[in-house]
């Protein structure tokens, strides 16, 4: 078993495959004593294959990577901490989420910042960050499950706003709130199979909406989209 750490709670895991070896190996924590453990089965296994979002059969490894995930997410609950589908970018100290259902453009907003304003952009996750809740606000934590471009950093940074996106011919963005974000965002936060887990999730989002600014955006592929944006979240 090894330990890892994901928003500075170290976790030990027991694997098989290489998948998980190889894109966690940054969030290695030798030395730290894990606050819970995980192991996955065959039957963990054949659950993740029958709920992939397409017919697609795929490989033992990275199906116990995926597994790893739910479990780990199911029981960092318990510390403050909410996975969160959407992609994140850092810039200039402060992070920033754009989220929204698959295919509508996350990636692809995140990537019209780092070419808008270059290296000064990091992305701390493109698929799946972790957000945990602290003493002075919400930040989010990079993580190895990162989508299909591997975008990810082990660090994480301070959440100054979640915005839904959808296509539109022109960019236009404007703060919302808690009445029109909160089915948005709770369609984005994974739900555990628990009924009390479940209970927990539906208070860390009402903690969301309560901490962190919410924005809807319509936006197109032009890096005058990622300028806007910027510019309406930056001063909250």
């Amino acid at each position: 078993m090894n330990v890892y750490k994901f928003a500075e709670v170290p976790v030990g895991i027991e694997f098989r495959g290489k998948y998980f070896e190889k894109k966690s190996k940054e969030y290695l924590a030798d030395g730290e004593t894990p606050k819970f453990c995980i192991s996955v089965n065959l039957q963990d296994l054949m659950y993740e294959q029958e709920h992939a979002e397409d017919n697609t059969r795929y490989p033992q490894d990275y199906l116990e990577y995926i597994a790893i995930y739910r479990k780990f997410c199911e029981k960092v609950l318990d510390y403050g901490v909410v996975l969160c589908h959407g992609s994140v970018v850092e810039y200039k100290g402060n992070a920033y989420m754009f989220t929204a259902p698959s295919g509508t453009g996350k990636s692809t907003h995140a990537r019209l910042w780092r070419e808008n304003f270059g290296e000064d952009v990091i992305m701390i996750n493109d698929d799946k960050p972790l957000l945990k809740f602290k003493e002075d606000g919400v930040y989010a934590y990079g993580t190895p499950w990162d989508g299909k471009h591997c975008l990810s950093t082990n660090r994480c940074a301070k959440l100054a706003g979640i915005c839904f996106l959808y296509q539109a011919e022109t960019n236009h963005i404007e703060r919302i709130g808690a009445d029109k974000s909160v089915e948005l965002l709770m369609n984005q936060i994974y739900r555990p199979q628990d009924a009390k887990a479940i209970l927990k999730t539906l208070d860390y989002g009402d903690m969301l909406l309560k901490e962190v600014p919410m924005y809807s955006m319509g936006c197109n592929i032009s890096k005058e989209a990622a300028q806007m944006a910027y510019d309406a979240m930056k001063n909250e």
